[in-house]
């Protein structure tokens, strides 16, 4: 009888061990109605390597092809501006900060714009154009703000973001959410910064998520989708099936001889 209850014990001990509970996957969970949690994007600085895509136009289009040679190229085109929505058309056509943090206009020249923001840059082009054109309309756009997701998710691959901001629940919901193998209190996010790279580690079932960071991501940063602890016996659930088929036959093997010893 002994036996018989040690088995029975480790059966359920290991049913207990291989259940999981929905709540294990559900994001800020904490949250709760009407509660403002104080948190928000800041505003990227850009580096060398980043692209832009920077426009100047102004009422006189002959003008405006002095300024914005590839303008030539959008016109009468099906592409137009969607060219520059692939990697490759944003490597060909938009303007690439160099080693030096410099981007080389049309007419304008070279300006150095490392280290300082999209607004920032914008504002620095619309003084030069402002000295060479009446009534200068500047737009500047980031072009490489690519993120990275791996790890317990649907759809891992490289995403590109064309929205000034981005959370890293949309980047998720982008790769098309977590798998049920996720431990969405572990989501990793790994950053590059002037002194290497920082990795912060995001509890997603928690509202302080948001006072995080990383919640709101940069370019060039990776999210890791960690698994749970279940996983390693999900993944071999049938054999585990077929070991606890087999043990429950020799139970009941066991219950039937041993009484008649």
């Amino acid at each position: 009888m002994k036996i018989q209850f040690k088995l029975i014990s480790l059966i359920i001990l290991t049913v207990l061990y291989s259940c999981r509970s929905s709540k294990d996957l559900i994001y800020l969970k904490d949250a709760e109605n009407d509660h403002i949690i104080h948190g928000g994007a800041k505003e990227y600085m850009l580096k060398s390597g980043d692209i832009l895509y920077v426009s100047i136009k102004s009422t006189n289009p002959e003008v405006n092809v002095l300024f914005n040679p590839e303008s030539n190229m959008e016109v009468n085109t099906e592409y137009g501006f969607q060219r520059y929505t692939t990697p490759s058309g944003a490597y060909l056509y938009g303007y690439e900060l160099d080693l030096d943090g410099n981007i080389n206009l049309p007419m304008l020249g070279k300006i150095q714009v490392s280290g300082v923001t999209l607004t920032q840059v914008q504002s620095v082009v619309q003084k030069k154009a402002d000295e060479f054109l009446k009534d200068a309309i500047v737009k500047v756009k980031l072009l490489n703000f690519k993120i990275t997701i791996a790890g317990e998710v649907r759809n891992p691959n490289v995403y590109y973001n064309y929205n000034n901001s981005i959370t890293i629940m949309e980047a998720l919901a982008m790769a098309n959410g977590n798998t049920d193998f996720a431990s969405i209190k572990k989501v990793m996010v790994i950053r590059q910064i002037p002194q290497g790279e920082k990795t912060y580690m995001l509890d997603l079932s928690s509202k302080n998520a948001y006072l995080s960071e990383a919640f709101y991501l940069q370019p060039n940063d990776y999210v890791i989708v960690q698994p749970d602890r279940y996983k390693n016996f999900q993944l071999n659930s049938q054999a585990y099936s077929l070991v606890l088929s087999s043990l429950s036959v020799l139970i009941a093997v066991l219950g039937f001889v041993i009484p008649n010893l």
